[in-house]
């Protein structure tokens, strides 16, 4: 199968993307994605005004550098991470309430669990530093990838599990160790969680020095790693564009999505490079056997699974085996059912006004998948250089029916 998007049919999606955004913005579609939540700036559940006006002053908080990056749906409550990709963002991790008296429109944020372990004014490494994504597993327990580090950063990156049932209490924690990820530069991006086996996580590495998927055993709490060339960038798959905005980097492996409990066999872990098209699959047999990954014979088990139209970020499946992913020069969601041939898949909805960078994906617990679409590539290629001071929306938390639930289900 050709691994390389073709310039001709880049140019026919494109054309498709825009028809199919125009016509969705008419009117109300079944299959449609609506906005449920949107912001223009992120804004806080400060202690009082005085702690508010302290912030600003010092630009400890500064508005318009703080961005979301994923978002995981729980018991009426959505989870958002806030990475700390500029200066002037005092909260990496938060989240908002889903009952009637929560505004659409900027909804303001509460840190989670508290202010204290969000506030870096003295920093100490029990905090969150630097929240990419989580997960939230069947029984409540919230798995926290506290794994985005900078050069400057202080602390090494952890993975920290809180229990949503029992006042957030903290259950577990892992400190990634060097080999694993830097403290100074990894990139620990998107995770999944695989409740068998005492429990497992599989993470995507997406720093540029050594990329590759960390597995990560609870009930041993030891991590391993593995590297391929199938989670490297792929060259041809640079310079796409999102809202005029062109993404030149080279960026490995970054989408992550985990199958549904299989009676007849084991899990597929699907992954795939954000500068990439192309889908691949590894059995979690494979990745939860330490001795295997530890050479090089487990590579012969990759599978190719297919070239997808575009570049992705986010990707979930249901636990019908369905999997989403996000389409971003296409502004779109597409979707492949995992039982089938990927030459059937297709793309669900687009919208270039409302889907600009269709990133994280969470599922609610009455057959709603939800999206973050939050423009996130604006943050990280000009290191909020960019006029976000602008008034426009910038992040939207969309909704789509699909009669199904997570894969944890």
């Amino acid at each position: 199968m050709n691994r390389s998007i073709t310039t001709l049919t880049a140019v026919l999606l494109i054309i498709f993307s825009t028809t199919v955004s125009c016509e969705c913005t008419k009117g109300k579609s079944a299959s449609s994605f609506e906005v449920e939540y949107q912001w223009t700036f992120l804004n806080f559940t400060w202690e009082n005004e005085n702690t508010y006006n302290d912030a600003v002053t010092t630009k400890r908080y500064i508005p318009e550098n703080n961005a979301m990056a994923g978002i995981k749906f729980y018991k009426d409550t959505f989870y958002i991470a806030m990475p700390r990709i500029c200066e002037g963002t005092p909260v990496t991790l938060g989240y908002i309430s889903t009952s009637d008296t929560t505004p659409k429109s900027e909804p303001l944020i509460s840190p989670f669990p508290d202010w204290n372990t969000n506030d870096l004014t003295n920093h100490t490494c029990d905090k969150l530093e630097n929240v990419q994504s989580m997960e939230i597993d069947a029984d409540g327990i919230m798995w926290v990838l506290d794994g985005f580090r900078k050069p400057t950063s202080k602390c090494p990156p952890k993975l920290v599990l809180y229990d949503l049932n029992n006042e957030a209490k903290v259950v577990q924690s892992f400190t990634f160790p060097e080999e694993i990820s830097s403290s100074k530069g990894g990139f620990l991006n998107d995770l999944v969680v695989d409740d068998s086996d005492g429990g497992f996580a599989y993470i995507t590495e997406h720093g540029s020095v050594d990329p590759g998927i960390v597995v990560y055993s609870r009930a041993q709490n030891h991590a391993w790693k593995i590297r391929d060339a199938s989670m490297f960038a792929e060259i041809d798959a640079t310079n796409f564009v999102v809202d005029e905005v062109v993404f030149n980097k080279l960026a490995p492996v970054d989408g992550i999505a985990l199958s549904p409990r299989n009676p007849s066999g084991p899990r597929q872990l699907y992954y795939c490079a954000l500068t990439g098209v192309n889908l691949y699959s590894i059995s979690t047999e494979i990745l939860k056997d330490v001795t295997a990954c530890s050479g090089g014979e487990w590579r012969v088990n990759v599978t190719h699974i297919g070239a997808k139209p575009a570049q992705s970020d986010g990707m979930v499946v249901d636990n019908t085996g369905v999997l989403y992913y996000g389409l971003l020069p296409l502004y779109g969601v597409g979707s492949w059912n995992s039982s089938g041939s990927f030459d059937d898949a297709g793309v669900v909805y687009a919208n270039n006004g409302t889907m600009i960078w269709t990133d994280s994906f969470s599922f609610d617990d009455k057959g709603y998948l939800y999206l973050l679409a939050n423009n996130i590539h604006k943050y990280f290629l000009t290191q909020c250089a960019f006029d976000s001071t602008e008034p426009y929306v910038k992040f939207r938390i969309l909704k789509h029916f699909t009669g199904t639930q997570s894969y944890l289900h």
